[in-house]
């Protein structure tokens, strides 16, 4: 699957009268308090951010951006169950919020290998120029023996985003199936 690196983050454009409101002294809103979660996040500060947005989905328990933000920490931090928790309730709050249908697949792919195929696909409903998704659901499919179907998957992946290519194993004739793939 692919690294830590290339899962999708959220990201939530706030307006500047949120921050207005915020400096104010006005009680935070959940969209202020995602917002400060985000830039804890890309600070390096998983603590304050997990925080922040769980006070987020405190005050709006059906914000989903909250849910998936707090998802990426989880998974930034290791704690796969949480995280796989986290993108759930935001899909049960917004079933089409791409990046969530992908990190729960790319979470759940060494477990249940036929569910992830099932999200990723739907990603690729959603969002037909997602290579990533192409990526690891050629890889789903080639742990499944069907190969010739991987490999078209990887060459979509490709033709999206070149730089995918080091991430497909390379086999030779008469060599057993490539066991590598490439995860966090």
């Amino acid at each position: 699957m692919t690294s830590a690196s290339t899962r999708r983050a959220g990201v939530l454009a706030v307006s500047t009268l949120v921050f207005g409101l915020a400096a104010c002294g006005s009680p935070p809103t959940a969209a202020s308090l995602v917002s400060e979660g985000l830039q804890a996040q890309l600070a390096g500060d998983d603590s304050t951010a997990e925080s922040t947005y769980q006070q987020a989905i405190k005050l709006d328990p059906d914000n989903a951006v909250a849910h998936y933000d707090l998802g990426t920490v989880y998974d930034r931090q290791g704690d796969k169950s949480e995280a796989e928790s986290q993108y759930t309730a935001t899909l049960v709050i917004e079933p089409t919020f791409t990046d969530a249908l992908f990190n729960l697949a790319d979470d759940t792919a060494s477990s249940n290998p036929a569910n992830a195929a099932t999200l990723y696909q739907q990603v690729l409903t959603l969002q037909p120029s997602f290579a990533a998704a192409w990526l690891n659901l050629g890889f789903i499919l080639q742990g499944e023996g069907q190969t010739a179907e991987a490999k078209a998957d990887w060459a979509k992946a490709v033709a999206l985003d070149a730089s995918l290519a080091s991430h497909i194993p390379v086999t030779s004739p008469g060599a057993a199936k490539a066991t590598a793939t490439p995860k966090a």
